[in-house]
C-alpha cells in the first residue's frame, strides 16, 4: 500500500518506473480519472492498464458497477463501507482506515483473472483491451481549460449565461484538482456545478445551502465561487459560449431514433452488455438527424468493437433493410437483415 501524500509529486521514482512499463499490468477499477492525474505526473499516460469496471461491462454487468457490489457477486465477499466517508487526509491512519484501504486492492488480482477468464470465453478479450487503451489514452489529453465546461454532465440545461458562469467554475474546478493532487470530480461533482450556474448564487451562505452542496466544502471556497459566478455574469452576452444547437428531429427522425435504441437493446440483450456500453443516446440521436448524410454518421458505432456487434444492423435499419419482430416459439425479439436487391 503506498501513502500517496507521502511521494513526491514530481519524482514517483520506483512507483514511477512501474507505471512506465508495459510488461507490468496496471489493475484499476474504473480508473479513468486516476489515469489522468497520473499521466500529468509521469508525462505520459501509464501503460499496459486493466480496468476491472470496463471487463465487467462487457463480462454482462453495468457499466458503472462499483468495486464492492462486484467483489461480492464475482468473488462472493463482503466489502465494509464504514470508512468509506472517513477523513483520509488525516495521518497516521487508524486500522480501520487501513484495512479498509487494502481491502479496495486486496481482491483486484482475482478479480482480474475471474473476469479475464470469462472474457476470453467469451471471445472479447480484444473488445476490453480496446476500451481500456481508449480510457488511457483520453487521460493523456490535456483540454484547454477554456473548454473544460464542455466535459460537465448536464450542461444541455444552461442557457449562454449559465455556460458563462459554469466556465468559470470548471477553471476553478481545475485548478483546485491540480491543488490538491486530486481527481476533478472528487473536488466538486457535475451535479453541484450544474446547480451553481444555474442558481447563481452570490454570497459563500447561499452557496453553502445549495441542496447539492458537499458537506466539507468550506466557506473559503464557497467564496471562491461566487467569484466565479460573478465572473460569468459579467461577461457581455457576445462573449458567453452558446448553447448546442438542438438536433433538430423531425417526427420521422424523432420515430427513427426510437427504432435504433430497439436495436441497440436487442443487440444488448444477445450480447449480454449494457445498452450504454453499445450505444448512447446522443450517438443516436446525432445519427438519426443525419440519417441522409452517411459521412456524418458517428464512426465509432461502425468500427471496432462496437462495429462488429451493432454496425451491420444499424446499416440495415438506416437503409430500410431491418426487420424487428417478436419470435414467439423462442420467446425473444429477433432482429432479421433483408437482403438488398
Amino acid at each position: 500500500m503506498i501513502d500517496v501524500p507521502a511521494v513526491d509529486r514530481f519524482d514517483l521514482g520506483p512507483l514511477g518506473d512501474i507505471l512506465r512499463d508495459p510488461s507490468v499490468v496496471k489493475i484499476v477499477h474504473a480508473g479513468g480519472q486516476d489515469m489522468e492525474i497520473l499521466a500529468h505526473r509521469l508525462g505520459q499516460p501509464p501503460q499496459n492498464v486493466y480496468d476491472t469496471q470496463i471487463a465487467a461491462a462487457f463480462a454482462g454487468y453495468s457499466l458503472q458497477t462499483g468495486y464492492g457490489p462486484l467483489v461480492q457477486s464475482v468473488l462472493g465477499v463482503k466489502l465494509s463501507k464504514d470508512e468509506g466517508f472517513a477523513d483520509w487526509s488525516r495521518r497516521p491512519l487508524t486500522p480501520a482506515m487501513r484495512d479498509y484501504a487494502e481491502n479496495d486492492v486486496r481482491y483486484l488480482h482475482a478479480l482480474q483473472t475471474k473476469l479475464a477468464s470469462l472474457l476470453d470465453r467469451r471471445g472479447r478479450t480484444e473488445w476490453a483491451a480496446e476500451l481500456m487503451q481508449r480510457m488511457v489514452t483520453q487521460a493523456a489529453e490535456t483540454p484547454a481549460q477554456e473548454t473544460l465546461y464542455e466535459r460537465v454532465g448536464g450542461k444541455n440545461v444552461l442557457d449562454g449565461r449559465g455556460l458563462a458562469v459554469l466556465r468559470e467554475l470548471a477553471i476553478w474546478r481545475d485548478l483546485e484538482a491540480r491543488r490538491r493532487d486530486k481527481p476533478r470530480r472528487s473536488v466538486v461533482k457535475d451535479d453541484f456545478l450544474i446547480e451553481v450556474a444555474r442558481r447563481v448564487p452570490q454570497t459563500a451562505s447561499e452557496v453553502l445551502a445549495l441542496r447539492s452542496a458537499p458537506q466539507n466544502l468550506g466557506e473559503k471556497a464557497a467564496e471562491a465561487l461566487v467569484g466565479c459566478v460573478l465572473r460569468g455574469l459579467a461577461l457581455p452576452p457576445e462573449l458567453r459560449p452558446q448553447p448546442d444547437a438542438p438536433l433538430g428531429l423531425d417526427e420521422a427522425g424523432a420515430v427513427l431514433v426510437e427504432l435504433l435504441s430497439a436495436v441497440v437493446r436487442v443487440k444488448a440483450v444477445q450480447e449480454n452488455l449494457p445498452p450504454s456500453l453499445l450505444a448512447s443516446g446522443d450517438d443516436l440521436r446525432f445519427l438519426a438527424a443525419n440519417r441522409k448524410c452517411e459521412g456524418k454518421w458517428p464512426t465509432e458505432l461502425f468500427s471496432g468493437w462496437r462495429g462488429a456487434i451493432l454496425g451491420n444492423d444499424l446499416r440495415a435499419a438506416m437503409e430500410g433493410r431491418l426487420a424487428i419482430r417478436w419470435d414467439n416459439k423462442k420467446g425473444n425479439v429477433a432482429l432479421f437483415a433483408i437482403p438488398q436487391e
